[in-house]
């Protein structure tokens, strides 16, 4: 049993497995050491690519990890008299370029974890094929292999969008799963993992948090989403109770992001007048959220140049499988599933090969390091614009050369090679001035 100290608050972590973790911390901890007593529990370091979720100002916020808890946590928790369990939720807050990229086993679980309970819930009803290939990868991630006459064999809402199977229906979904998981039978459970992540993201509606914005300053309704996706921005307006799709901004197409007070100004190219202006419900909230778009992109362009070569390997894998073993006149299912075979690409002869990002305790530095370093304050407020960067963030070099030499063919030594292939990347990075 913890003896509590008066100095010390309790609180409860919901991780995305939905295991439950209650803690007790000081009433001076900053979010980092929540961070540290969650990895130090769970026995995993590399917790990078999570956040820390709270909700405030009836929104999802992630935690600043520098500042206290305080801050985000009702008053009544601080004086103690809080009688209500204060929930925070350990979540996917940075979306990989390709999921080769998380080499812990654990890590790439609870990421797992997280992506699933987004495509479970995600709307792309133009893919329907592709859930469920999703279930297939799925089910061997915690099923295994397939085993003949064992049928039904999982909860069919824990493998599919609701959506799915209130439009297909039982008996259907019963008859084909099965076949399309037989077809990768003997994929072990990690590279199942991986390849659910890598196609879960191929949904535009998966590898993006949603920030709710108000159109005008004295707007009482949230009537703008703005989604942080892998590629850039998209932006949403509420309309006749729908969300209506009204901007797509590449990481390229963006010029500045700034806000001062509660006001969010997005300079990019394609937009009308040239400019976006939003306002959040709170500056914290606007602070963070730039904080936020400023480590995804630098994250992005961090890994840019392994995913891209991650990916020319894997295709070429999957173009000398098809070539090799699949007849192209193959015709179209009736029930319009593509056949697994024809995106699986021979995954047990894929390399394995990956780089942590960030790795370890000097790369987990990396994404902490940006607000310490990078965000300043002038008279303007934030502000956020493109600039050539002034030093390189990337973090468990080992284990990026070790890729780059996997995956080019090319013997490395020191840092010089890939310092060039991935400075040429970063000409489009992203500082906070």
């Amino acid at each position: 049993m913890t003896i509590m100290k008066n100095q010390d608050r309790s609180l409860c972590v919901i991780l995305p497995n939905k295991l439950q973790l209650n803690l007790i911390v000081g009433i001076k901890d900053r979010g980092q050491d929540v961070f540290n007593q969650l990895s130090e529990l769970l026995g995993i370091r590399e917790l990078h690519l999570f956040g820390l979720s709270v909700f405030r100002d009836n929104q999802p916020l992630f935690l600043d990890l520098e500042q206290k808890l305080s801050m985000y946590l009702p008053k009544s928790w601080r004086k103690n008299i809080l009688k209500e369990k204060v929930v925070l939720y350990l979540k996917v807050q940075y979306f990989v370029e390709n999921s080769q990229l998380i080499l812990n086993d654990d890590a790439l679980k609870l990421y797992y974890a997280d992506v699933k309970d987004r495509v479970l819930s995600s709307q792309c009803y133009e893919h329907e094929g592709l859930y469920f290939q999703l279930a297939a990868y799925a089910l061997q991630v915690e099923l295994g292999d397939y085993k003949q006459g064992n049928t039904p064999y999982f909860q069919l809402q824990e493998f599919l969008p609701l959506w799915v199977i209130h439009r297909r229906g039982k008996d259907y979904i019963i008859k084909h799963t099965p076949a399309l998981q037989e077809e990768i039978t003997g994929v072990s459970s990690r590279k199942a993992t991986q390849l659910f992540i890598q196609n879960a993201f191929t949904l535009s509606d998966v590898p993006v948090t949603i920030y709710t914005l108000l159109e005008g300053k004295r707007e009482q309704r949230h009537n703008v989403s703005l989604g942080l996706a892998r590629t850039g921005l998209q932006i949403f307006e509420m309309l006749n109770g729908g969300q209506e799709f009204r901007y797509d901004l590449a990481w390229s197409s963006i010029h500045l992001i700034t806000f001062q007070g509660r006001k969010f100004e997005t300079r990019a190219d394609g937009l009308q007048g040239g400019k976006l202006v939003f306002y959040s419900v709170s500056v914290l909230h606007a602070k963070h959220l730039l904080q936020h778009i400023s480590n995804s992109h630098r994250l992005h362009l961090n890994t840019n140049h392994t995913a891209v070569q991650l990916k020319a390997t894997n295709d070429t894998y999957r173009e000398m499988y098809i070539t090799d073993q699949v007849d192209m006149n193959l015709d179209d299912s009736d029930d319009e599933l593509p056949p697994m075979k024809f995106v699986l690409a021979n995954v047990q002869n894929q390399p394995s090969g990956a780089v942590s990002v960030p790795n370890s305790q000097d790369c987990g530095n990396c994404l902490k390091g940006y607000a310490g370093s990078d965000v300043t304050q002038n008279s303007n407020g934030f502000e956020m614009s493109v600039d050539e960067p002034k030093e390189m963030l990337v973090g468990g070099l080992e284990d990026v050369m070790r890729l780059v030499e996997l995956v080019e063919g090319v013997s490395v030594d020191d840092t010089d090679p890939f310092l060039t292939a991935c400075g040429f990347e970063m000409k489009t990075y992203y500082n906070l001035l």
